[in-house]
């Protein structure tokens, strides 16, 4: 039979592992949601100096992308210090199921701290700054041309 102290480790881990899944999936959404915006908001601008050749408005949509490429980065550095926690709770819980001790080290819950490197890191990763350093080009191109 399981003991009391497995039995609590194992559904505090199960809890832990839940709600930083929850976070993962959060910060999943608020990326999609700062993505759509700032494609809105570059898209209006650029309309914008389109429509009225002035090409201020071009330095805005490229200013609109910098705001929103910070704030994913920011998103995009959380998730990941919830996804690696989530990754460590995995580990654990697989221990504690096959009756295992936990490393003398592990503690529970501890969410992780979110630290400022973090963010300039996922915001120079290629896959995240392609798309806005695509759309701050063509920013500055069109303010070129108007």
């Amino acid at each position: 039979m399981e003991s009391p102290k497995n039995e609590i480790q194992y559904n505090l881990l199960k809890e832990e592992l839940l709600l930083t899944q929850s976070q993962v999936d959060k910060y999943d959404q608020l990326s999609r949601a700062t993505k759509t915006w700032a494609v809105t908001l570059w898209v209006a601008a650029s309309g914008w100096a389109f429509q009225t050749e002035q090409k201020e408005f071009a330095l805005m949509a490229a200013l609109v992308i910098l705001i929103f490429w910070f704030f994913d980065g920011v998103n995009k550095a959380f998730r990941m210090n919830y996804k690696s926690r989530r990754n460590e709770v995995q580990r654990a819980l697989q221990l504690v199921f096959r009756g295992e001790a936990l490393p003398k080290d592990f503690q529970s819950p501890n969410l992780p701290t979110h630290e400022e490197r973090r963010v300039i890191y996922s915001m120079l990763r290629l896959h995240m700054s392609l798309p806005y350093v695509v759309l701050i080009i063509i920013s500055l191109l069109l303010y070129a041309k108007l």
